[in-house]
């Protein structure tokens, strides 16, 4: 659920490596296959905005440096009447059906020390956003959802969300409808103690689940597209010589317009927290730096710069803006906007009462 730092030696370039892929190294409680879900759903392909081409190719290419402006949190804490929310964190983000949905961890503090939470909220443009209802999700089918990624997945005709702990899932005939998902099931026979933040992205052929467990290494279990998503067993991706440097909160994506993947792993190296990159032609690996350094993040105080009051040291647990929804996980490299996690660096205390609120970034031509 948040960050680690640099190193180009510690990158692990070479491809999969580590545990073996059909076995897990200790199940953790959740040792169910996932389950099967129908292949049809009743709310129809969302259709129009495609899942994955995100309309004309794009005329850039992904920078190999990056800078970023920030303005003012767009998120804030906006709980429903009767409850109190310390932060909202570790948002999922995405566009469809002419507005923006945003999936986040919320820390309630309405009675006792308080505990992790979720909500949803929904809006037409992220202007608005900190406008909008915050929706509790503790009275949901789904529970608390930790941690979240979102998407649709074509082949079922049904949106997923994707959550922790254990590794999760929820699946929805419709994203409109909050009343809609289902209860939760098993992501990862085998998963090991202490796994979180899993992301999945898919290609052709095959669905990968990455994931973190606060020890310096980053993982992957991988599905053929027909057995989604009964995950079982994972392999190592990389490695870092501390778990500072490949912390949590993954995110893989299908550049548009090229044969390129984009990886990010957050990071923290005596500092506030930041993104490491890596690029490859193959979710399979191996995977090349990008920017992958405290000096040279993909995003980071060294290269984030505000307009206006300078809220946030850390660029932490987040999600870029994707050019289409569906399991494809694609980004368009003309326009990177990232929502992230951000906090006044005035502020201690219990790391669950840590005052995060959710910033954009937009990349600097």
């Amino acid at each position: 659920m948040t960050g680690a730092s640099s190193a180009s030696s510690t990158t692990g370039t070479s491809g999969s490596t580590g545990t073996s892929s059909s076995v897990g190294s200790g199940g953790s409680g959740t040792t169910g296959t996932g389950g099967s879900t129908s292949a049809s759903g009743s709310g129809g392909d969302p259709g129009d905005g495609g899942g994955g081409a995100g309309g004309s190719p794009p005329t850039c290419d992904l920078p190999t440096t990056f800078k970023w402006k920030a303005g003012p949190p767009v998120i804030s804490p906006k709980p429903p009447a009767g409850r109190s929310w310390a932060s909202v964190k570790d948002p999922t983000i995405v566009f469809f059906d002419n507005k923006y949905h945003v999936f986040a961890t919320v820390f309630d503090t309405t009675s006792g020390n308080g505990g992790w939470q979720s909500m949803y909220s929904n809006f037409t443009d992220i202007p608005q956003a900190n406008a909008a209802d915050q929706h509790y999700m503790a009275s949901w089918p789904t529970g608390s959802t930790v941690a979240p990624q979102v998407f649709f997945f074509q082949p079922h005709n049904k949106w997923y969300l994707i959550y922790q702990w254990n590794g999760r899932y929820s699946t929805n005939d419709d994203i409109n409808n909050m009343n809609g998902w289902s209860r939760p099931q098993g992501l990862l026979r085998g998963e090991p103690n202490g796994a979180l933040d899993f992301w999945n992205i898919c290609d052709d052929k095959d669905c990968h689940l990455f994931f973190s467990r606060d020890d310096g290494k980053l993982y992957r279990s991988k599905v053929s597209i027909d057995k989604f998503p009964n995950f079982d067993g994972y392999e190592t991706v990389m490695s870092a010589p501390s778990a500072s440097l490949l912390f949590e909160a993954s995110n893989v994506y299908k550049v548009d317009g090229s044969n390129k993947y984009l990886l990010m792993v957050e990071a923290y190296d005596n500092s506030p927290r930041f993104f490491r990159s890596w690029t490859s032609e193959s979710l399979d690996g191996p995977w090349a730096p990008l920017a992958d350094t405290k000096q040279n993040p993909f995003a980071g105080p060294a290269n984030v710069t505000y307009e206006g009051q300078d809220w946030s040291d850390d660029i932490s647990h987040g999600e870029l803006i994707r050019s289409g929804h569906d399991e494809k996980m694609t980004i368009d490299p003309c326009d990177l906007r990232f929502l992230y996690q951000g906090r006044d660096p005035k502020v201690g205390g219990d790391y669950g009462k840590l005052p995060y609120r959710l910033g954009m970034l937009t990349l600097q031509k």
